[in-house]
């Protein structure tokens, strides 16, 4: 058998964020709050507070793989409407204010999106700026085809921190090796369509901690990924609103292929890690995470095998005692 713990953990160097492109997300974030910053006050507005969001702030980016775009989310929250929701503006006015405030400041323009404003970059990144109001410690999201609607991104981000401090970060590395192996099986055409807010609300209901293994944590947090959505096949959001699930309207098709396609990739790592030959071991894996996974020595690693002290006692919610 193959311990590939440290095979994942090149891994996960090669698939996140240099600290240059990290640099530059938090560059183009801070060129964008001053130009709202500037236009609320040119207008003689209440300067709007600014919070990130998303997989930046969860620190689960992923390299893209070609041509493809990584971004960050940062939150606008207006300020002056907390009273009364009928006096706020509409949200295609409030879509206006912040495509206004960025215009001309990358040499393509702004897009106008349901949810956010997106300003393009030319380093193959974007960021989204979507729109809040806060009422009575609830978050509502300036949504310009529904208008109004609850949204709480930042207890997103809390909820998952705090399911990922306890882990040694080995749920946020999960996270990423099912991201990475996701955009690779789509670098030609999209097969595997699962979006990143499910794949981590996914990853951190079904963790399975394994310490100094991450290729078992992966393989029994996948297990159970797989478990839950053939018993019930969807992905409500653990904070407000509780009720959505990400996956509403996947047609049974579109279910079967994301089964289908989590399952090859469960069998194909356990395979992996049956292995004797490392090198062999890495072959399987590179056939489902690309290049980016390393190859591996030739070499039997049977003598090398360490079992652990005594079995895992896996606790209710997935880690260790």
């Amino acid at each position: 058998m193959c311990n590939l713990h440290e095979q994942f953990g090149d891994f996960h160097d090669n698939i996140s964020l240099s600290n240059t492109k990290k640099e530059d997300l938090r560059r183009g974030r801070d060129a964008l709050r001053q130009k709202v910053r500037n236009y609320f006050k040119e207008k003689d507005m209440k300067i709007p507070d600014f919070c990130g969001q998303g997989s930046f702030m969860m620190k689960t980016v992923v390299n893209p793989i070609g041509d493809n775009e990584y971004d960050i989310d940062d939150g606008i929250y207006l300020k002056g409407y907390q009273d009364t929701d009928e006096d706020w503006p509409a949200t295609s006015t409030v879509h206006s204010w912040i495509k206004k405030a960025v215009e001309n400041h990358t040499s393509e323009p702004p897009q106008d999106k349901n949810t956010c404003i997106r300003v393009i970059y030319a380093k193959n990144y974007h960021i989204d700026l979507p729109s809040y109001i806060i009422k009575d410690d609830v978050a509502y999201l300036a949504h310009k085809a529904k208008g109004w609607i609850e949204s709480d991104p930042k207890a997103m981000t809390d909820w998952f921190i705090n399911e990922n401090k306890d882990t040694g970060d080995q749920l946020r590395r999960v996270v990423k090796y099912i991201k990475a192996w996701k955009d690779y099986q789509n670098k030609d055409s999209k097969q595997v369509d699962l979006c990143g807010l499910a794949i981590t609300i996914l990853a951190a209901n079904n963790f399975y901690y394994e310490s100094g293994r991450d290729d078992k944590s992966l393989l029994g947090t996948l297990t159970s990924i797989i478990d839950e959505l053939e018993s019930d096949f969807v992905c409500n959001k653990p904070v407000t609103p509780k009720d959505e699930d990400l996956f509403e309207g996947f047609s049974s098709t579109k279910q079967t292929n994301i089964l289908s396609k989590l399952k090859s990739f469960r069998d194909t790592l356990e395979a992996a890690i049956d292995e004797d030959n490392e090198k062999k071991a890495c072959e399987k894996l590179r056939g489902k995470l690309g290049e980016r996974f390393p190859e591996g020595e030739d070499n039997s690693t049977d003598d090398e095998f360490v079992k652990s002290s005594g079995p895992t006692i896996i606790r209710s919610d997935g880690r260790s005692a």
